[in-house]
């Protein structure tokens, strides 16, 4: 499935219809990366922006001009864009299909640009995978080769990290990816991604229950454990709370002491709506929250490794109660998600997983799947609870 095939499915799009001889195939797949490297560029000078604005074609000479008045009237020093700066890189995404070519220099705004625009998330997640990601799949091979094809990676010790040993950043070649972002200042950039991601596929209780899960059963489930907390739901990982305020906004009886979001990002100081308690998974031993109805696990489990993947499951695993589920919400490993597959590895040593590697983890963490649902493009949904219940 291609590059384009796969963005158009994931956007509820017609996919591409693209015939060519294996060869030209085989071209066009394997010179993407370099067109990948032009995508920050046409974020850093809001390009898509410009198209969607200016409501038609334009051309790039139009473009650059856009651009460089929005420069000027910052009164900053800025570098500003060049005519052929702003043509080729139109031309590459439009190569991309993120924009269209109506002309030799002339584009539009396609329904992906508009996209990219309406969703301010989705520009911060193509900076993430076009900046980290391509340098990471760059030296993959260089960190397999140089460690005699050592697989898989640990959290911290991936291409990424080898890159910059590489290049004699020893400092940032001993960090997780995160916190190389951090130290670079991008992470403001990634948690404005991790908000709306690259699109929605409705709310958290929309999405579970569409899907046949008894929402309201799990969130009622009687819980009895004399270390019981107070809280109903806590999301680990949980960002700005977006999840959590999903389920407030179609459960209002529950309140701030119900619904908990554990973060260790320094950045997230508060979350209003819920209770925000500082937890950070990796290090501390225990899960602080005994006897929760839900632990939820939005897209945290596919960035930890394997062996750390179950750590954190068992630490779950001994505070829950009878009662107690865990709900992980991944994007199935199929044909869609190769590419996000294969982000994960070089990023953090993590994966996509299935069915059958659900269960082993499950297995293996004292619990077990009770409920189960893969899509082809979305969200997916995994329950687990105690295997001595």
């Amino acid at each position: 499935m291609s590059f384009l095939t796969r963005l158009a499915s994931l956007l509820g799009l017609s996919s591409p219809v693209l015939v060519a001889p294996p060869g030209a195939a085989l071209a066009a797949t394997v010179t993407t990366p370099a067109s990948l490297g032009f995508v920050p560029v046409a974020i850093h000078f809001n390009l898509f922006d410009i198209l969607v604005s200016h409501g038609g074609p334009v051309t790039a000479d139009e473009v650059s001009a856009t651009c460089n008045a929005r420069i000027k009237a910052r009164g900053k020093d800025e570098p500003e864009l060049s005519t052929k700066l702003a043509s080729d890189t139109l031309y590459i995404m439009a190569g991309l299909g993120l924009v269209d070519r109506v002309a030799e220099d002339c584009f539009t705004a396609n329904a992906i640009t508009s996209h990219m625009v309406a969703m301010p998330s989705a520009q911060h997640g193509a900076l993430h995978f076009t900046t980290e990601g391509l340098m990471a799949g760059a030296f993959l091979m260089k960190k397999l080769q140089d460690t005699r094809f050592t697989y898989p990676f640990a959290d911290a010790e991936g291409p990424l990290q080898y890159a910059y040993r590489l290049m004699g950043q020893s400092e940032l070649a001993e960090k997780h990816t995160y916190s190389i972002m951090e130290a670079q200042g991008r992470m403001d950039s990634f948690n404005h991604f991790m908000v709306g991601k690259f699109l929605k596929f409705g709310t958290f209780p929309e999405r579970v229950k569409s899907m046949g899960y008894d929402l309201d059963a799990a969130l009622a489930g009687a819980v009895t454990d004399s270390r019981t907390s107070s809280a109903v739901m806590v999301d680990i990982g949980g960002g700005r709370g977006e999840l959590l305020l999903e389920v407030q906004a179609a459960y209002p009886h529950l309140g701030v002491e119900d619904l908990v979001v554990q973060e260790f990002n320094a950045d997230i100081d508060s979350v209003p709506g819920v209770r925000l308690m500082q937890w950070n998974y990796k290090e501390e031993p225990e899960q602080p929250i005994c006897g929760a109805c839900i632990y939820a696990l939005q897209h945290i489990l596919h960035n930890l490794p394997d062996l750390d993947a179950v750590a954190l499951l068992q630490k779950i695993s001994r505070a829950m109660a009878p009662g107690s589920r865990v709900l992980i919400i991944e994007y199935a490993k199929n044909l869609t998600y190769t590419s996000l597959h294969a982000s994960m590895i070089a990023l953090y040593g993590g994966r996509e997983r299935s069915s059958v590697e659900w269960k082993q983890m499950a297995d293996l963490s004292g619990l077990e799947v009770t409920f189960e649902v893969y899509v082809r493009a979305g969200e997916s949904l995994v329950e687990m609870r105690r295997a001595d219940r």
